[in-house]
């Protein structure tokens, strides 16, 4: 009997310096070679990533390598817009899996196995994380889980901390994956939709993530698929700016009105410390566009279309998911005695407003 087959979507927007070790890494997997095709999507790279892509990979395809296809769309269409592409593929050329490769991450020989018997142990499972440590640093850990605070911010569990001191149980639980090294069900694609393109880049992954909650699938950790990420902290200003746009976004898509209202004081408490902290941190003027971008009627309209789709998909109560939100902030690059106590605080107030949603 045939191994379910897997699409891994590389999205190498300007990841040229990566290329050769993670194109090896792939080379490596225990995984059947024919049950696995790899969509390169360059992503409107200017780097000249196609042609490495085109010169040194592709000649290796069905050879040392698995089935290689290089998609040039030839514009950059953000996280979710550039992997749709690869999963479009994927679906309409059979595949069982889809994995996101992050341009800047290279896999464990036995990764795509470990992720694949994860899925297949359970139908329940709509995505599974594999186990990303850092990739010059491969005794830290980057992230085994994303998180979802109160305020609708998405950030890495676990960020920085030794291997050796984090350990969970195989198939453990998260709130969301990271969209670095995830592997999806293709039929649950078919089910919930695709990656929300409204969302250029950053939390499109976690908005995906509680799509798959509401919908009633589960996400994981896959402890064995070990990867490694080059990832670094950004303190580009874009970056604050999508973030803050994307966690509003994300809020006022997903609660019930009646949630929001509950979460008020914590967001209004939280919004005024964002605020010293752009200041603080030189992007205000970041913080001043999301604000902007949030009341434009494109938002309005994407947070409404969001918001119909999860109406329509949810078999889960906000008290149910919400008692998994995060009040604090812990394991990032930035930090401050201001947080450590706005983590406090909050933390105290959430206690205390959480048992009030019964519905």
């Amino acid at each position: 009997m045939n191994k379910p087959k897997v699409a891994i979507i590389y999205l190498c927007h300007n990841d040229l310096r990566y290329v050769p070790e993670v194109v090896e890494s792939w080379s490596n997997q225990t995984y059947p070679q024919d049950r696995i095709s790899i969509i390169m999507i360059p992503n409107g790279a200017k780097d000249g990533v196609q042609d490495l892509i085109k010169t040194k990979v592709l000649p290796r395809s069905g050879q040392d390598l698995p089935e290689v296809v290089l998609i040039d769309n030839g514009v950059n269409l953000g996280f979710s817009g550039g992997n749709n592409l690869g999963i479009k593929w994927a679906i309409n050329h059979g595949c069982d899996y889809v994995f996101l490769n992050n341009g800047d991450l290279k896999l464990d020989a036995c990764a795509i196995k470990e992720l694949v018997n994860v899925m297949e142990s359970d139908i329940n499972i709509g995505s599974a994380q594999a186990f990303v440590r850092f990739w010059q640093e491969p005794e830290k850990v980057n992230v085994t889980g994303g998180m979802m605070h109160v305020a609708g911010f998405g950030y890495a569990r676990d960020n920085g901390k030794l291997f050796s001191q984090v350990n969970y149980q195989n198939k453990a639980e998260i709130f969301y994956a990271s969209g670095a090294a995830v592997i999806y069900r293709v039929s649950v694609f078919k089910k919930v939709g695709l990656l929300e393109e409204g969302f250029f880049m950053y939390h499109e992954d976690l908005e995906f993530g509680l799509r798959l909650r509401f919908a009633g699938y589960k996400n994981v950790i896959a402890t064995k698929a070990n990867v490694f990420h080059d990832y670094s902290f950004s303190r580009n200003p874009k970056k604050f700016q999508w973030m803050e746009t994307y966690r509003a976004v994300v809020l006022f898509s997903y609660l019930k009105w009646q949630s929001f209202l509950i979460l008020l004081p914590i967001l209004n408490l939280i919004e005024c410390g964002v605020w010293i902290l752009a200041f603080k941190g030189g992007w205000i003027k970041s913080k001043f566009k999301a604000d902007l971008e949030f009341f434009k009627p494109r938002t309005w309209k994407l947070m409404w279309k969001i918001r119909r789709r999860s109406n329509h998909l949810r078999v889960i109560l906000d008290k149910d998911w919400m008692k998994l939100l995060s009040s604090s902030i812990a394991d990032q690059e930035v930090d401050s005695l201001a947080t450590r106590i706005g983590n406090q605080v909050i933390t105290w107030i959430w206690k205390r407003l959480l048992p009030i949603i019964k519905w």
